[in-house]
């Protein structure tokens, strides 16, 4: 059992998308993004930049299809850009809705 585990492992780190690789490691290192996302999950609406957001999302969204149109396609590239787009509309629909309520909020306030 665990020669065949071991074969199946060294078959792995030898692969095209395996450790010795941009390929691994390029999306291992991207996930810095999506758990920078999430570190910012409950942050003040005020201190998210919606323009950062707005790179972001659209920057995530273009590389999920490139990461499955590379050959070999990188599935762990794809996840990751699929989780940081997520995250990261999450926060620009954060700032967007307190951006809202502040204009109405000055709409609201009664003139004198």
């Amino acid at each position: 059992m665990a020669s065949k585990f071991s074969g199946i492992f060294w078959t792995w780190v030898h692969s095209s998308t395996g450790p010795k690789t941009t390929h691994f490691w390029a999306p291992v290192c991207n996930w810095f993004f999506p758990i920078q996302a999430l570190y910012d999950w409950n942050r003040d609406p005020a201190k998210i930049s919606k323009e950062m957001q707005c790179v972001l999302v659209c920057y995530s969204s273009l590389f999920m299809r490139w990461a499955l149109r590379i050959s070999p396609q990188s599935y762990i590239l794809f996840c990751m850009h699929l989780f940081n787009a997520t995250l990261q509309g999450r926060l620009l629909i954060r700032r967007l809705m307190w951006e809202s309520s502040q204009q109405k909020a000055i709409e609201d306030k009664p003139t004198n």
